[in-house]
């Protein structure tokens, strides 16, 4: 499980752009549906893996994030409130 609040923490000291804080915030961010299960930093945490529900893995770059700082702490800071209201 991600802490959310240290990421969050980390994405509003970013002063620049930063791919493996990307990929730590697409897999912070993943929702699981009907294509795809789950999804994980690959070795170097430079990419993204997404898990599909027939077992196919695919590989990817993640969202850049931190082009776009006060978008990924709207949805992070959601993702944590949504956290909170389930304990």
């Amino acid at each position: 499980m991600v802490d959310l609040a240290s990421l969050i923490e980390r994405v509003e000291k970013c002063a620049r752009l930063d791919n493996a804080l990307d990929v730590e915030i697409e897999v912070a961010l993943f929702e699981p549906d009907d294509v795809t299960k789950s999804c994980r930093p690959n070795n170097a945490g430079t990419k993204v893996i997404y898990t599909h529900v027939n077992g196919r893995e695919t590989t990817y770059r993640a969202d850049d994030w931190t082009m776009n700082k006060p978008y990924a702490l709207k949805r992070l800071r959601a993702a944590l409130h949504q956290d909170k209201s389930h304990d």
